[in-house]
């Protein structure tokens, strides 16, 4: 099986943020250090986004100072419901430039534009007579919540990565479905050959979701996104026996809302088993895009 990390004995920071929510994660290898997951007023958040920069910024200056770790160097995750994954297959030819034809087919297909998107693009290995590539599109208003939050906190940011990629690797499948819930949203993510190929992002609102509407919301998305692979991505169809993650801080707290989405939908269930070392009591599922960000440079 490809791995998703790497060995080391590195100290990484992490930070990922979500609705009215900051989660800090330091590790020095694979070891936990220190971390923290910090509630904030809502009303300083929008679409999964910090608004109000500088009272964000404020709370961070006040708790790293009592953390173990240097926040100089920060893994982040890139934030918010409007970041797209598509894949892409070209016929191979003499001269195509991607710098050309992958933003001109993303405004087509993915309705993003270079002046409200960062573009990004991963080739994989061809199939047949044609070139395959990964695309990325983070807005850029995403991107500048979280690196203006940081530079307000005095903190680095080494890296940014959307969520797709930490979930796909903090799950360490080569086939799989993954499901991760938010206060005011969800991302669903098919991974293939240890990739993420198929990612939907869902903003819902920040009104309070009871346990049993939750489960069936996340049903629906999840079940829409794999129809929607099976029959469209060139990538499909998934196989029957792809395992399904339900992950996110709701299923910490209630974890039959994973099994209740699992049954609905047929699945087996995912399990995850993580190369951390990690304290007594340790929130796994709230802070696990900020695994998945620490696998990225362990």
């Amino acid at each position: 099986m490809t791995s998703f990390f790497r060995n080391g004995n590195r100290q990484v920071a992490t930070m990922t943020i979500e609705h009215g929510v900051i989660k800090l994660l330091v590790c020095q290898g694979l070891e936990v250090l220190d971390y923290r997951v910090l509630l904030a007023n809502p009303r300083f958040f929008r679409e999964g986004q910090v608004s109000n920069s500088p009272r964000v910024a404020a709370l961070l200056l006040n708790v790293l100072p009592d953390m173990q770790g240097d926040f100089s160097r920060v893994v982040g995750g890139v934030p918010g419901f409007q970041n797209r994954l598509r894949l892409m297959q070209f016929p191979k030819a003499q001269g195509l430039d991607p710098k050309v034809i992958i933003p001109q087919e993303a405004s087509r297909t993915m309705r993003v534009s270079v002046e409200t998107y960062d573009l990004s693009w991963l080739q994989l290995p061809d199939r047949l007579d044609r070139t395959r590539w990964l695309v990325l599109a983070n807005s850029r208003r995403s991107i500048g919540s979280l690196v203006d939050t940081a530079q307000q906190a005095q903190m680095g940011l080494k890296v940014l990565e959307p969520r797709a990629f930490a979930l796909a690797r903090v799950v360490n499948s080569l086939e799989a479905v993954v499901a991760w819930t938010a206060p005011d949203g969800c991302d669903v993510v098919i991974v293939k050959d240890s990739v993420p190929v198929e990612h939907q992002s869902i903003f819902w609102g920040a009104e309070l979701v009871e346990d049993t509407v939750l489960g069936d919301r996340l049903t629906e998305v999840v079940g829409r996104t794999i129809s929607t692979f099976n029959t469209s991505s060139p990538e499909g169809p998934l196989s029957e026996d792809a395992p399904l993650f339900v992950l996110g801080s709701a299923m910490g707290r209630e974890p039959a809302i994973a099994a209740s989405v699992v049954r609905n939908l047929g699945r087996i269930a995912g399990s995850i088993e993580l190369p951390l070392i990690v304290p007594e009591d340790f929130p796994i599922q709230d802070l696990i895009v900020n695994i998945g960000l620490i696998l990225r440079e362990a």
